[in-house]
């Protein structure tokens, strides 16, 4: 211990303090203390002593009686406040009750949304389509307060209400239910594409099932009004594919509302849930798209399927647990005593609540998966976790697992909501076919035919259906795949997806049978409220023309004929009869007519080919099928590569690069990849040439080759028709770069290209002096003048043709002037980005399309293909366009051979030009018409191989 204070660290005297007490004093100090603290002890114990004299002495009860003190001062328990407690109560209560079931009403006489001054429409004279299959012949439709009243034959209106009755006579027409989409993005991934407006995803973490999308739907999305012109009148729009667990989907009509609130849109709005059960959807997705986004992206999990699935389980462990906690809840807080209260809040949290809503059977979950494995995974996780599953969504193998699909809880209502076609665009829809759907149907398991809006064009959903019964789906069960299927799947098929009374007055006109190629409404009721302007509906007779009234004698003259052809197979010396068309280049030759073939070499196409036959010689009868030039595809990645998803599959995709090397330019033949599926399902489509371009973000793509679809190898006699066919030239805000910011610095990079190299001997100035074709993609109406005046100021002898072109209508006189054709690419664009606008959609919103004006102005019209899976559809695309053509003067109206060139002579001038138009070798043998829907190619026919019999997918 220190000798002295002062010693003490920290305890020296301030300058001009007092000195330190003595030791002394320091004493004194301490025995003062404790005497004090003695007496303070003192005084505390006779305090106590006091208190507990004063209990013991005072009486037993105090003036106020017990009872009334506990009356005006009850007991205090511990435990959550009385409405806390009441507030859980009503949930367990919620949670508990029977809820209402939705039932088909026939006397119902009104409808939430429909507007209070809704006109009363009588439909006259239709052929009915009720959606459930039955078609009823010559009746009339009453749309009153915006619900079918009656459907039935000769309907009068009473004197009081006729004078507010508008009466429409469709003359014949089909009149059906409004169709419904139970797969799009309508709305969260509107129309154009803006970044502003791209909130589909909430990509911030693999499972967001709290998001909804309400929250980020667009009223005021282009596309809306669009699909609705398709008879589209229900869409179901779900958050996207970018997350295991994307969120909560909502069904709106697609009818624009006053208040412009997206809640007034939807089908249930204003509905009363004591009566008509609110309906609630999830959507969830599986496979590829979630683990590239975070796997690949982001290095985040999911890296793996197998990280899928735990995701999965864990959330719905989470989900489970908290089910379990409301119950117990539930049931303690039924058992209590009266004035008892538990000690915590009914257990819920907002981020789980739409997935205990699931377990307990309140939510229509559809999910997102392609593959088999991955479709077997959803079944096992429904069956740990004891929910249903509403559909699968998009399921291109769907058909390979009819069994294992019937494993869910709900096998009886489940449903595959599927594509018709659209496949090949990655792995996991690699393996879809054409046929899936009647698969499924004959395995007795339910299809829907979606949209996955806008992926495809919902606009057009009813050609989609269609095609299921092209590739054998019946009429009416391809007709309910977009209407009462997709309904029931969303629980609302006792108010939409059908036509009869006491359902919503949606209701479409169509021009003509809607499974013919090129359906359109003339007229699209929702709520008994007409979209569009009034049609002027033509006589009957001449809409019926592109019916297909024989669909079944149709089919069986394809067996026949098919069984002919194996017979044949490579025979080079032939006789074809009764031949409903011919065409062999440019001209077409009108049946019936006979073609004769010797020796691999065509000796006569002509209604009269007697002359040039042996009797010896082996004859088919084609019962009015045709014969045409193989069909050839432009624009296409076809030969370059094979799964677009999957970069070992291709070529590769060339980078932006300032390079004006012409020895730099790249050429697709080298990159060629033939005998791939996608080529082969393109020869069975009949398209027998491919012109494809290298793949490329650069301004300057490269040169295209001309092959043919079914060549295994570049190397093969004959495969290759052409090595350089065009130069290819690319402008617009897709290939953007550091190298090229701007557009006007694209254009400006191409004129010096050309320009500086028209006298050089290089594929530059080949193509600057036209004696190679320069092929150049563009959408705008801006930039395509930009191109008219290129060529007018400098390239005049250039061969130029737009690819794309969705805004080149609006300049179709200065293109014919500057002799520029115009591939379109697709046939029928969309105004899915900023730079196509202003594409016309076609009727009934627009009178005719690109192709009808630029035909019409005598621009040289050809059609693209935008998707490699659709290269088959190609003969249909261009039909679409002789079935939709316009116009009173015959000469300005697109015929069948017409559309005809538009995919096959009118290409070959384009690339090869019209003095290089050589005479047709090979050629195409289809069932009947090409253009419609129920043909189809039965065999080819070349000089190499002979007869060569196409088989199905």
């Amino acid at each position: 211990m220190p000798a002295t204070y002062d010693a003490i660290p920290g305890n020296e005297p301030l300058v001009g303090s007092p000195s330190p007490p003595s030791r002394w004093q320091r004493v004194k100090n301490s025995l003062t203390r404790r005497r004090m603290g003695v007496i303070l002890c003192l005084l505390i114990f006779a305090s106590l002593i006091t208190g507990i004299a004063l209990v013991l002495l005072l009486p037993e009860t105090s003036p106020l009686e017990d009872h009334d003190y506990q009356r005006i001062h009850p007991p205090i328990k511990p435990g959550i406040s009385t409405r806390a407690m009441e507030e859980g109560l009503a949930k367990c209560q919620s949670i508990q009750r029977q809820k209402p079931i939705n039932q088909y009403n026939p006397s119902r006489t009104t409808n939430p949304r429909a507007p209070s001054n809704v006109q009363t429409t009588l439909l006259k004279n239709a052929i009915v389509w009720d959606g459930q299959g039955n078609v009823l012949n010559d009746v009339d439709v009453l749309m009153q307060d915006g619900v079918i009243r009656r459907v039935e034959k000769d309907i009068r209106i009473d004197d009081d209400n006729g004078n507010n009755t508008k009466v429409i006579d469709v003359k014949g027409r089909i009149v059906t239910p409004g169709l419904v989409d139970m797969h799009s993005h309508l709305g969260v991934f509107a129309w154009p594409s803006l970044a502003a407006l791209r909130d589909g995803n909430e990509q911030s973490n693999p499972l967001t099932p709290f998001v909804r999308a309400l929250d980020a739907f667009y009223p005021d999305d282009k596309g809306i009004r669009i699909v609705a012109s398709g008879g589209i009148t229900t869409s179901l729009v779900l958050p996207g594919s970018a997350n295991l667990m994307g969120g909560e989907a909502y069904a709106f009509k697609l009818r624009a509302v006053p208040t412009r609130s997206n809640e007034d849109m939807l089908v249930q709005a204003g509905i009363d849930p004591e009566t008509d059960a609110e309906e609630r959807w999830m959507k969830w997705a599986c496979g590829e798209n979630i683990k590239n986004d975070y796997g690949k992206l982001l290095g985040e999990m999911p890296v793996t399927r197998m990280g899928e699935a735990y995701l999965f389980r864990k959330e719905l462990e989470r989900a489970r647990n908290l089910l379990i906690e409301q119950d117990d809840w539930c049931s303690a807080a039924e058992n209590l005593g009266e004035g008892e209260r538990l000690e915590s809040r009914f257990p819920e949290t907002l981020e789980l609540e739409i997935l205990v809503a699931l377990l307990r059977g309140d939510v229509r979950l559809n999910i997102h998966c392609y593959e088999t494995h991955d479709i077997e995974a959803m079944v096992r996780h429904s069956l740990e976790f004891n929910f249903n599953i509403s559909a699968f969504h998009h399921a291109l193998d769907a058909y390979l697992i009819p069994d294992i699909i019937r494993r869910v809880r709900n096998k009886d209502t489940i449903t595959i909501a599927t594509f018709a076609d659209h496949w090949g665009y990655k792995k996991e829809a690699f393996n879809g076919s054409p046929y899936g759907p009647k698969i499924l149907h004959d395995a007795n398991i339910t299809v829907a035919i979606k949209s996955d809006h806008s992926v495809t064009n919902a606009q057009h959903l009813m050609f989609q259906a269609a095609k299921t019964h092209h590739y054998g789906v019946p009429e009416q069960v391809a007709f309910q795949s977009v209407t009462s299927i997709p309904a029931k799947a969303l629980g609302l098929d006792h108010r939409v997806g059908s036509l009869k009374p006491g359902y919503d007055a949606d209701v479409v006109i169509w021009d003509r049978s809607p499974l013919a190629l090129a359906a359109t409404p003339l007229q699209v009721f929702i709520d008994g409220v007409s979209l569009f302007d009034d049609p002027v509906i033509e006589n009957e007779q001449h809409q019926q023309s592109t019916i297909n009234n024989d669909a079944a004698a149709a089919a069986e003259d394809v067996n026949i004929a098919i069984d002919a052809f194996n017979s044949m197979h490579g025979e080079s010396s032939f006789v074809l009869s009764n031949v409903g068309r011919i065409m062999l280049g440019k001209d077409v030759i009108e049946g019936p007519a006979q073609l004769t073939v010797i020796n691999g070499t065509i000796a006569c196409a002509d209604q009269d080919c007697r002359m040039t036959m042996d009797a010896n010689m082996p004859t088919i009868d084609l019962k009015g099928g045709h014969v045409i030039p193989g069909l050839i595809a432009v624009g296409s990645k076809l030969g370059m590569v094979e799964i677009p998803s999957e970069r070992s599959t291709g070529d590769g995709i060339g980078q932006p690069s300032t390079s004006a090397d012409p020895h730099a330019i790249i050429r697709a033949i080298d990159g060629l990849k033939l005998g791939t599926r996608h080529l082969e399902e393109a020869h069975k489509g009949g398209v027998l040439t491919a012109i494809t371009a290298p793949m490329s973000n650069n301004i300057v793509a490269g040169l295209s080759t001309a092959f043919k679809t079914g060549a295994k190898s570049s190397l093969d006699e004959h495969a290759v028709i052409a090595p350089t066919v065009a130069l290819h030239l690319q402008i617009g805000h897709a290939f953007k770069s550091a190298s090229f910011p701007t557009i006007s610095s694209q254009i400006a990079f191409i004129r010096r290209l050309l320009t500086e190299n028209m006298d050089a001997n290089n594929d530059y100035g080949r193509a600057a002096r036209g004696e190679i074709a320069t092929i150049i993609t563009v959408e705008n109406k801006d930039e395509i003048a930009s191109i008219i005046r290129l060529k007018e100021q400098h390239l005049k002898n250039a061969r130029i043709a737009i690819m794309g072109g969705a805004e080149a209508h609006l300049l179709a006189y200065p293109l014919a002037k500057a002799d520029i054709a115009v591939i379109l690419r697709p046939a029928l664009c969309t105004p899915k980005q900023f730079d196509s606008l202003h594409c016309l959609t076609g009727a009934p919103l627009t009178e005719g399309t690109a192709a009808h004006v630029l035909f019409r102005n005598n621009v040289k019209v050809a059609v693209g293909v935008l998707y490699d899976g659709w290269t088959r559809n190609l003969a249909w695309d261009a039909g679409w366009l002789s079935a939709t053509a316009t116009g009173s003067n015959d000469k300005q109206r697109i015929t069948d051979a017409d559309a005809m060139r538009f995919v096959t002579t009118n290409i070959q001038d384009i690339f090869f030009g019209p003095q290089q138009q050589q005479q047709v070798s090979d050629f195409v043998i289809w069932s009947g018409n090409p253009l419609q829907l129920h043909s189809r190619p039965l065999a080819t026919f070349d000089p190499q191989n002979g007869i060569v019999q196409l088989t199905s997918s």
